[in-house]
């Protein structure tokens, strides 16, 4: 089930084009790490997510539910990191936790269960004015999720942590997922969203190229084997008749292309049946990195 789709989301600023028919569709209890180089129209799909732009009527739904004629609710159940957080810089942490449950009423406790969360209960009398970088971006992650919500978007939370505070970052998103939550999160780091997302969309140009599930991105576009033998010439030439692209490295080396194991298999069980002798494989298996920018230069 989906907690959050888009059908035909589009949206122009000044007669550009911006988005253009993104169909989002972010499963429940997800982490969906939504990728694209910077001006791709991330930050401007999630404004529109949360009703800080105008989407087309019917474009955006919640769990089946229409946004705009049930953005109150909706909004209620969402939390959401935009940008750069604004805050108040002669409050301290605590404090800012303490404003917001003015309005959602979560009590004490949570206040502090929050703090623990993303790291900051031994700050959290410190001022804001004084946090580092990254310490805003756990104090707004804290903001986000203080009043509970079912679905937490997030726009670029890895900005300006440095590597202990992006690991930190992964395992509280890890975390909320365990607990039952959905998270939505834009990012040009390509290293985490590998190591913490179940689910994926990469966008480029306002369009949305790829989505689905991370492992079957990885696992389902050609990946390359090196094959040294004692016959490259005949280990060629076997290859191609059956199919399957190849190409002479070297004089000994040759560079085989599969898009499944099964593919691999095949590889191994021809060239044994031919009696040729594999002296070594090599497998250069896919990272987001370069499945990413496969992607995008087409």
């Amino acid at each position: 089930m989906n907690i959050l789709e888009t059908k035909q989301l589009s949206f122009s600023y000044k007669n550009k084009s911006v988005l253009e028919g993104v169909d989002l569709a972010i499963p429940k209890g997800s982490i969906y790490g939504y990728l694209g180089k910077n001006g791709s129209g991330k930050t401007t799909t999630i404004k529109l997510l949360l009703g800080l732009l105008s989407a087309k009527q019917d474009s955006i739904l919640f769990e089946n539910k229409e946004f705009t004629s049930n953005r109150v609710d909706i909004l209620s159940r969402v939390g959401s990191l935009i940008e750069s957080p604004c805050y108040y810089d002669d409050l301290n942490g605590r404090e800012h936790l303490e404003y917001l449950d003015l309005i959602f009423k979560q009590g004490k406790k949570r206040i502090q269960e929050v703090l623990k969360i993303v790291g900051l209960s031994n700050t959290q009398n410190l001022r804001v004015k004084k946090y580092s970088t990254g310490m805003k971006q756990r104090l707004g992650i804290a903001m986000a999720m203080f009043h509970n919500p079912d679905l937490l978007i997030l726009d670029e939370p890895l900005n300006g942590l440095d590597p202990a505070g992006v690991h930190d970052m992964r395992e509280i998103m890890l975390q909320l997922k365990s607990e039952g939550k959905t998270i939505l999160f834009s990012s040009h780091i390509l290293g985490e969203i590998e190591k913490t997302c179940t689910h994926i969309g990469v966008l480029d140009q306002g369009s949305l190229l790829y989505q689905g599930e991370l492992v079957h991105l990885l696992t389902n576009v050609s990946r390359k084997i090196y094959l040294r033998t004692n016959n490259a010439v005949l280990t060629l030439k076997i290859l191609q008749e059956h199919s399957l692209k190849s190409e002479k490295l070297n004089d000994s080396i040759i560079t085989v292309y599969v898009s499944s194991d099964k593919d691999y298999n095949k590889v191994i069980s021809l060239l044994v049946n031919n009696q040729i002798e594999i002296y070594s494989i090599e497998t250069k298996e896919n990272d987001l990195e370069s499945v990413y920018l496969n992607l995008i230069s087409k």
